[in-house]
């Protein structure tokens, strides 16, 4: 069961995850956790990334293989790079960080520090 595709039986908003159990020794942690942008993707969308990603980026051949007109491979990929963004939004130290490196205020290793 994919975790992006679990949706809360009474408000249909995706649930999160609380508990992480190993089977091989029954230890159980439960506690607030975080998925990545990819984890918290629908099945759908997930296949979708790794067909464009297994033909190199070409939305031409994704359309291919999705059997639809071009402009339609690109308003699902574009539809999907909004999901994305919108489960990477940085917080501002980390962001502010990246501004500083990118204008090069800081090098590589400082940056890793503070991030």
């Amino acid at each position: 069961m994919n975790i992006g595709d679990i949706r809360c039986p009474s408000c249909r908003r995706p649930m999160v995850p609380v508990k992480l159990h190993c089977p091989v020794c029954d230890l159980s942690v439960e506690g607030s956790f975080d998925m990545d942008a990819l984890a918290g993707l629908s099945s759908e969308d997930q296949a979708l990334a790794i067909a464009f990603i297994r033909n190199f980026g070409s939305i031409k051949k994704l359309q291919e293989v999705l059997g639809v007109s071009y402009p339609t491979a690109r308003a699902r990929l574009e539809n999907l790079v909004s999901k994305l963004n919108r489960g990477m939004n940085m917080n501002p130290p980390m962001d502010s960080t990246i501004k500083r490196l990118e204008n090069g205020e800081i090098t590589v290793s400082e940056a890793l520090e503070v991030l």
